[in-house]
């Protein structure tokens, strides 16, 4: 024999279930990146900490900064070459890593580069170094330069 619930019964279940559910924090998954969301413009300063390559003086530079989750790109338009992209990984707490290597064939040089930092106040700035090594490819060459960034979203 089967036993049917009246239309009311059922929708006053139905109500009850919406109410108790409406009532309860539930921890649903969230993005681990909400609190890095970082693509965007960019102001940023590198500050040489040292250098074997002659006087390094600031560099402010604006770039533009993409993001798919943790995949992660700089990118900085040097004038009379276009643009170099960094490209590399952020970590869940805001820590990240890029890199670039690029040869500027008209003035016969490599540029390679990594940069270690972290975004900070919920994606807003952003502090790392940069090691910079230059090759000179017709002499083989080698100087390298140890840069401070800040940075902040424009």
């Amino acid at each position: 024999m089967r036993v049917r619930f009246r239309p009311s019964a059922v929708a006053a279940l139905v109500s009850a279930g919406v109410l108790l559910l409406s009532a309860c924090d539930v921890g649903w998954p969230t993005d681990p990146f909400d609190s890095h969301r970082v693509s965007g413009p960019w102001r940023v300063t590198a500050s040489a900490i040292s250098s074997t390559c002659g006087l390094a003086d600031d560099e402010p530079f604006e770039m533009r900064v993409i993001q798919n989750g943790e995949i992660l790109q700089f990118v900085v338009e040097i004038q009379g070459f276009g643009p170099v992209r960094y490209d590399g990984w952020l970590d869940r707490s805001g820590d990240f890593e890029v890199g670039h290597s690029t040869v500027f064939a008209s003035r016969g040089l490599e540029d390679r580069a990594i940069v270690d930092g972290q975004f900070g106040s919920g994606g807003r700035t952003l502090s790392g170094t940069e090691i910079e090594t230059i090759t000179d490819l017709r002499t083989g060459e080698r100087c390298r330069i140890h840069w401070r960034w800040s940075g902040r979203r424009s």
